[in-house]
């Protein structure tokens, strides 16, 4: 089932490029089931969102039998327009669920980029302004965990792509500002972040991205030496290495929780022609970890919380003789 937030402002009857203001956002619920480019949610408010999210989640311990639902926020990159983030979000949730074989719940959070490769700065301006209506969502979702550890019967995970990341990890740093550092506090079960435009040295310890580890159990970080939007973006932010396409600088220095996550054999130019042509839809190396089905049976076992050294078709890189929280799909 699908589930949308955004603090886009509605311009013309239609959610714009620009944010609400005063922090403010938009809970919509009762998905429309719509063909792509008219994909949509019939109500709104935070009530009646509460009130399907909790009926949604009953209904898969109960009548699907699944003991533990999996409810997740999906963040999208930059150039996606508003009906974009709504196809990308149900295009994720088909994806995952046709793999995965049974049911899952998933949130978009719809921050206003503007839908233009043209825009990437003014889409990053507008990815900080939108901080503080997310970390005010995520507030929300902190309030909405902790009442579910009563019941302790659903899991909670994040899927992030491309510059969401960026305000995931603002985000992250605002509610650790509200809630202070959070100890055996974690919103998300797991966190995977998909071609990240951060700074590779984020990642590490006493960086900006620790706040994301630290409200996470665990991070799984997917990157490719092939991306070349990541790339692009180095350039733009004057030439540091980028966590999607670099990896981390430093992987003696990352925190215990976090994993990286080499995809360069399956995110590369020659896999996604062949992906391209079997979906019938354009997909860059920087999208396709959302479309790829042995990056996405890796992520459905981050989301099911095995083992990071039980996960199959992935090997482990070894420097010294000791695995360094890195590896690389097979």
């Amino acid at each position: 089932m699908l589930f949308m937030v955004t603090n886009r402002r509605m311009q013309k009857g239609e959610f714009g490029d620009e944010e609400m203001p005063h922090k403010k956002f938009v809970y919509q619920y009762e998905y429309n089931n719509g063909t792509v480019g008219k994909r949509g949610f019939k109500k709104s408010g935070k009530n009646g969102f509460k009130v399907l999210l909790l009926k949604e989640i009953n209904r898969l311990r109960d009548e699907e039998g699944i003991r533990t639902p999996k409810v997740g926020v999906y963040i999208h990159g930059y150039n996606n327009d508003y009906q974009d983030s709504i196809d990308e979000l149900a295009d994720l949730e088909e994806r995952l669920q046709a793999a995965n074989g049974t049911p899952l719940i998933l949130i978009g959070f719809s921050w206003p980029s503007s839908g233009r490769v043209t825009h990437y700065l003014s889409d990053r301006e507008e990815a900080r302004d939108s901080v503080g209506a997310f970390s005010r969502f995520l507030l929300d979702i902190n309030s909405f965990v902790s009442e579910q550890k009563r019941i302790c019967f659903s899991t909670t995970f994040c899927i992030v792509h491309s510059m969401g990341n960026y305000l995931l990890r603002k985000g992250m740093e605002y509610l650790s500002d509200e809630l202070g550092t959070p100890n055996g506090r974690l919103i998300f079960n797991e966190t995977l972040m998909l071609a990240p435009d951060i700074s590779s040295k984020d990642i590490e310890k006493e960086h900006k991205a620790s706040y994301i580890s630290n409200f996470s159990r665990r991070v799984h970080v997917y990157y490719s030496k092939s991306d070349r939007v990541v790339k692009a973006s180095s350039v733009k932010r004057f030439g540091s290495n980028r966590l999607g396409r670099h990896g981390a600088n430093n992987y003696d220095n990352l925190p215990e929780n976090v994993v990286l996550i080499d995809s360069a054999n399956f995110a590369n130019q020659s896999e996604v022609e062949i992906l391209s042509k079997k979906l019938n839809k354009s997909v860059s190396v920087h999208s396709s970890y959302k479309y790829h089905d042995s990056i996405l049976a890796d992520m459905l076992q981050v989301i099911s919380s095995i083992d990071r050294d039980l996960i199959v078709n992935r090997e482990p890189y070894f420097e010294d003789g000791e695995p360094h929280n890195h590896y690389k799909l097979m």
